[in-house]
């Protein structure tokens, strides 16, 4: 009897022979698109999409685009934050030397009264500045999970062979882990 498809064929799947592979799998892992939108943009039949999820996207690959995308946007926020902070920087320095010109011509004037009015506004404006800074200068902090760190999930599945391999290696390495308080089960529920 023949068999239906191209199940152990050894031919290569549909989407790992496209040039915009990478993007693909980034559209499916982020749930930029449907699956069934990513089937018909391609070509193919949405349960071939699903498979190729299910069956060549592997936790390293998921977890590895997850951890990317994260610092992708934390470089985006990190970078709007500081042309923010050039922005107000730029105007407190003009504002700065607008004053500091309003004393020099006080000054050359011959009118203390108004320099005196001047400096006390330069004052301010040199407060608000160091105030300013102080308050944008607060480090930002990241939290990055150790378990979406790609060398956890290889160490996990690591610690995972050698315990089948030496089942009698399970006991001490989970109560040493349990001991250190360390995760030792993984997110869908089962044990290490």
């Amino acid at each position: 009897m023949a068999q239906g498809g191209n199940k152990n064929s050894g031919r290569r799947a549909i989407i790992d022979m496209r040039s915009d592979k990478n993007e693909i799998i980034r559209d499916i892992v982020l749930e930029r698109r449907t699956l069934t939108d990513i089937a018909k943009r391609i070509g193919i039949d949405f349960s071939t999409v699903q498979r190729y999820r299910d069956t060549k996207i592997t936790e390293e690959m998921r977890r590895d685009i997850l951890a990317q995308e994260r610092i992708k946007k934390i470089e985006t926020d990190t970078g709007i934050i500081n042309e923010d902070r050039m922005d107000v920087a730029n105007t407190y320095d003009s504002l700065a030397r607008r004053v500091e010109k309003l004393i020099t011509a006080a000054e050359n004037d011959d009118n203390p009264a108004f320099a005196l009015s001047a400096m006390e506004g330069l004052r301010r404006v040199l407060r608000d500045i160091a105030q300013l800074q102080g308050k944008l200068a607060q480090n930002l902090t990241v939290n990055v999970s150790l378990s979406e760190s790609k060398e956890w999930v290889v160490l996990r599945r690591i610690l995972q062979e050698v315990c089948e391999e030496v089942p009698a290696a399970r006991e001490p390495l989970l109560r040493r882990m349990r001991h250190n308080v360390l995760s030792v089960t993984q997110e869908d529920g089962g044990a290490l």
